[in-house]
């Protein structure tokens, strides 16, 4: 390869083939399903369903560990999603997959224009080349593009090198015009950016050093030349200390709401970066969840790993003010992992998406010592290399296509990471296994005594199962650590289940005592109020529900229910009747239709809607009996 092809058509097979390379790498990841924070911010998220709601797609959920809170641009990226294949995989992945190559087109761009602007310009195509092939093949970055909600990592990193392409486009455009123009679109990735992930922090920082090493030659001329630029720049950090401050901890995530300080953060973070170069150079085990922090031999192992960070950002400072471009591509990685490797705690102190970015320095830096010092002799072990990496991608894919293989595989490499196990069981028990995940969620209680969740969980797991005393031991255990109002609501279920209706009365009593909002929780012990003949009780709860949320179909069916009880048999009719219009295609609708009907003295006007629920659900006895 020639550091400047003549022919653009050699260019863009070059180009192509760098594509190709990486969609072969992930053409098995596609059906992968959704896994870890996938769950809370895509599956069981409604916010993303309705193109139309704008409040809810630019104001993401920030409860439950979504990941989308603060990140609006995310957020409309899934529900576009959402909107072409629902809950299906596919077009997640599909998409994740674009945006990872776009970036690594994007990087290819930048790693050309840079080095011709160095001696080393007689290798800059070969060396972008190869810089782009082996960051987009190399296997942690599964991480960020086959975990979908990831994408926060890849869509960032795309508009990030987007916003540093315009810059290079821009500062060395031969027209005012054009030059302008670029630098506009820059400014325009860096503010989209900002609403993708907080790492665009640091592209101001990044492009202003850039600017002084590679174009400018001083921060003075880079300044002088392109101050409206910086500035516009520099407003992307408003933006985005607007999105961090209504995140409000991203969920109990991030900053003070992870209950870690500081400096404590800041401690681990030395063994962290350790742990990085270490999967930089052998990416093996590739982990899903390292656990809150890492285990290491002791304090004098410490120790080293710690000296080996300040020796890293000491080199990194005399570096950028005595070798400004060598400075630069080491600044690149310090700088980029800042955010989640300083001051600022994060409940995770590993996640290996978060060298998204700064992965491509020492990619880089590997590329154009190895072609300075070999030439074309080089290029064998380049290809090499690649081939090896996207080998190891489409490995490491593979595992991603089971979720329970996901977790085992992480649990084999960290058996004493607890929330493994539980997010184990958790992946058990949607696949109906209970009693399995019931085991799982026991081994994380073991590893962490006071986990509430895989307390609450385990016992989920056991009322599925059947097993309901046990489940009711699990509850109370898990409600001595904390009462919660989900877990009062589930032991009310399992009580109420075992015929003890004034122990679940008093739990559902308990739930809306913490949650009054529940309106399952009301329209449950409106359930029981009926069950014990308080008949006229029940209904002022089932008013009370429906006048909160009109369409709640329960609620509205088990009024009925209760009017039949009392004697009013003409408005159980009003109610079971706009049921059915609510849902034509719910079996009981049409089964209390039918009842409401039969009281009301009109039997041939019932027979029809408990044909319609026998046709719906056949299993329906009591609809069976009643037609009969």
């Amino acid at each position: 390869m020639d550091a400047n092809p003549a022919h653009p058509r050699r260019t863009a097979l070059a180009l192509a083939g760098l594509a190709l390379a990486a969609a072969l790498a992930y053409a098995n990841s596609f059906d992968a399903p959704f896994c870890f924070d996938d769950l809370h911010s895509i599956a069981d998220n409604p916010a993303l369903r309705d193109l139309r709601d704008w409040r809810a797609l630019l104001v993401p959920p920030t409860a439950d560990g979504a990941t989308v809170g603060g990140r609006p641009l995310l957020h409309v990226s899934l529900a576009l999603n959402h909107a072409l294949s629902g809950p299906a995989v596919w077009s997640y992945h599909a998409a994740n997959l674009v945006i990872h190559l776009l970036a690594a087109l994007a990087l290819f761009g930048v790693a050309h224009r840079t080095l011709q602007r160095t001696p080393l310009a007689p290798h800059a195509f070969p060396a972008a080349w190869f810089t782009a092939q082996l960051w987009a093949l190399h296997p942690l970055q599964t991480e960020s593009v086959t975990y979908v909600v990831q994408r926060a990592e890849s869509l960032c990193g795309l508009l990030y090198l987007a916003a540093l392409y315009g810059f290079l486009r821009g500062s060395g455009s031969g027209s005012d015009r054009g030059g302008r123009a670029w630098l506009a679109a820059s400014v325009a990735a860096a503010w989209l950016g900002a609403a993708t992930k907080e790492v665009m922090a640091t592209a101001p920082l990044v492009i202003l050093l850039h600017d002084r090493a590679f174009v400018a030659g001083s921060f003075r001329a880079a300044w002088r030349a392109r101050r409206g630029y910086y500035l516009a720049l520099a407003g992307t950090w408003l933006l985005l200390g607007a999105l961090v401050l209504s995140t409000s901890g991203r969920g109990g995530t991030a900053g003070l709401a992870t209950g870690l300080s500081p400096w404590a953060y800041l401690a681990s973070q030395p063994l962290a970066l350790v742990h990085y170069l270490r999967l930089i150079v052998w990416p093996f085990p590739l982990l899903l969840d390292h656990g809150g922090s890492l285990a290491y031999a002791g304090p004098a192992q410490a120790l080293a790993c710690s000296a080996l960070a300040a020796a890293l950002v000491a080199g990194t400072l005399a570096a950028l003010v005595r070798a400004p471009r060598i400075g630069w591509v080491a600044a690149w990685f310090v700088l980029i992992l800042a955010p989640s490797s300083s001051l600022v705690p994060l409940l995770d102190t590993v996640f290996e998406h978060r060298l998204y970015l700064p992965l491509a320095a020492p990619v880089g830096g590997l590329v154009v010592v190895l072609l300075a010092r070999l030439g074309p002799r080089s290029l064998p072990v380049l290809t090499l290399l690649a081939l090896a990496a996207g080998g190891l991608t489409f490995a490491r894919n593979a595992t991603y296509r089971d979720a329970a293989g996901l977790w085992r595989d992480n649990a084999r490499h960290q058996p004493a990471n607890p929330r493994v196990r539980f997010e184990l069981g958790n992946v058990l028990l949607r696949q109906g296994r209970a009693l399995e995940a019931a085991t799982e969620f026991r081994q994380a209680i073991t590893l962490r005594p006071e986990y509430i969740e895989a307390r609450h969980n385990l016992g989920a797991a056991l009322l599925r199962a059947g097993a309901l005393m046990d489940a009711v031991v699990a509850f109370e255990a898990a409600l001595r650590l904390r009462p919660l109002a989900r877990t009062h609501f589930a032991l009310a279920t399992t009580y109420a289940a075992l015929g003890r209706v004034d122990d679940a009365l008093a739990q559902y009593e308990s739930t809306l005592g913490l949650d009054p909002e529940d309106l399952d929780a009301r329209n449950n012990r409106a359930n029981i109020l009926l069950q014990k003949g308080q008949a006229a009780a029940a209904l002022a709860e089932y008013e009370a529900v429906l006048r909160r949320q009109p369409g709640h179909l329960d609620a509205r069916l088990n009024a009925a229910s209760a009017l039949i009880s009392l004697g009013r048999a003409e408005q159980a009719v009003t109610l079971a009747d706009a049921a059915v219009r609510l849902r034509a295609d719910y079996a009981p609708a049409h089964w209390k239709l039918g009842d409401a009907l039969l009281e009301s003295h009109r039997p041939a006007d019932a027979i029809p809607s408990y044909e319609a629920a026998l046709r719906l659900e056949p299993s329906l006895a009591a609809a069976r009996h009643n037609h009969a």
